[in-house]
């Protein structure tokens, strides 16, 4: 499946809020957008998730411009005053809320069982401002991409939260390696950072996205089979020997 956005641009009530960008993604890719922090990074997770219209350009999702096929297939993870998720309320509510979303149980069990798959049972009772940075950023993009529909998904600006870029950068890789297309919006500052050529906000002469290769299957272990009676030495015949 391949995201494309083809020169899209966001107009706001003062002044543009997205100047004229490229930008594409498929499965099993990683995309670094980089840019100035402000509304920017929201107008293009916005714009290319089908939840806003753009005022210029396309967003095409394997070949279609259809906005409905865009918002169940395109996730937004942790946008500003958008999807990110209340900091006042506990990490389990939180969970839970996600977890309905996803169609999945969202009960307490459900949701202290869920937190301990992803080691993260400790921070059940804490608020969710308190988490720690790449703890918040991996539990919401896990919870994300618990949505069954979902398969591209738009990590915006998991700067603005501090901590290491390359926690955040090897989460979407991880992301990518399941399959996943996968965009993360940050400042030039964090790119610069991690060293990596970034598409831009702004742009439409961007580098192609980072292709992660699949997860390599785990090689079952073959059973132990029962020795054939031919197989088995008689204790006598051992023992002279």
């Amino acid at each position: 499946m391949q995201l494309e956005a083809t020169g899209i641009s966001v107009r706001g009530p003062h002044a543009p809020m997205l100047a004229a960008t490229s930008v594409r993604v498929a499965d099993h890719q990683l995309a670094v957008l980089a840019g100035y922090p402000g509304p920017g990074h929201v107008a293009a997770g916005l714009g290319l998730s089908g939840r806003l219209k753009p005022d210029t350009g396309s967003v095409r999702l394997d070949g279609k411009a259809d906005a409905a096929l865009l918002r169940r297939r395109v996730a937004v993870i942790d946008a500003p005053g958008i999807t990110e998720p209340d900091d006042a309320l506990p990490v389990q509510t939180v969970v839970g809320e996600e977890l309905a979303i996803a169609g999945r149980k969202a009960g307490r069990k459900a949701v202290l069982e869920w937190l301990n798959e992803h080691d993260a049972a400790e921070h059940a009772d804490k608020r969710f401002e308190h988490l720690p940075v790449g703890v918040r950023t991996s539990l919401l993009a896990e919870l994300t991409v618990a949505r069954p529909d979902v398969k591209l998904v738009i990590l915006t600006m998991p700067d603005r939260h501090g901590g290491d870029p390359h926690e955040w950068y090897a989460l979407g890789r991880d992301l990518a390696s399941r399959g996943y297309g996968v965009i993360i919006t940050c400042a030039d500052a964090s790119a610069r950072l991690l060293d990596v050529e970034a598409a831009r906000l702004g742009s439409t002469d961007q580098p192609d996205p980072v292709q992660v290769a699949p997860i390599a299957p785990v090689a079952p272990i073959a059973p132990i089979e029962d020795p054939t009676p031919e197989d088995v030495v008689p204790l006598e015949e051992e023992t002279n020997a």
